[in-house]
């Protein structure tokens, strides 16, 4: 003896509502169960009738509600983020470029910061272009650099002992 589903699950059948193994074996017995077919057939036909009664007669609202509805809708605030939307492309292009100033501006990990004054070999290269013109002259100092920026011995000698220096031997004379 093959048993029935009752109204309530032929119902949640009819709307999805079973799981998915719930569903196939009342699907299954609906194929070979006549009863219960028509019960579920019953209950789709008498669905289908709400709808289309519901379709049929659409009831108009007391025009008292309407105009209080209307009345609330015309006197209520937008709140921040509608006004915000309504204006939308008109603000959304200046901050967009501001957002992109700000970004560029003030990210200094994106591109490199500007150095601030001189190289050190700058000074270097005077120094040793005015140490070759005039060794004893005011202002330079002692040390001599090669071509290459490497200091010699005499670099670390003032300038009255360079000029007693043999040039020979490197020798104090």
């Amino acid at each position: 003896m093959t048993t029935h589903y009752d109204r309530d699950t032929l119902i949640d059948y009819l709307h999805g509502a079973l799981e998915p193994d719930a569903d196939a074996g009342l699907f299954a017995h609906l194929e070979a169960c006549t009863s219960c077919t028509a019960v579920y057939e019953e209950e789709a036909a008498f669905g289908e009738a709400l709808r289309a009664a519901a379709r049929a007669e659409e009831l108009e609202f007391p025009s008292m509600v309407k105009a209080r509805v209307w009345d609330a809708v015309r006197h209520q605030k937008p709140s921040w983020k509608e006004r915000l939307l309504n204006w939308g492309p008109k603000v959304a292009l200046p901050v967009a470029a501001a957002l992109a100033v700000a970004a560029y501006l003030g990210a200094p990990v994106l591109r490199p910061l500007p150095v601030a004054g001189v190289e050190a070999s700058y000074f270097l290269d005077e120094h040793n272009a005015q140490a070759q013109q005039n060794p004893f002259g005011p202002g330079v100092a002692p040390a001599v650099y090669t071509q290459d920026r490497t200091s010699t011995a005499a670099s670390y000698i003032d300038t009255a002992e360079a000029a007693t220096l043999d040039d020979a031997t490197g020798a104090v004379r």
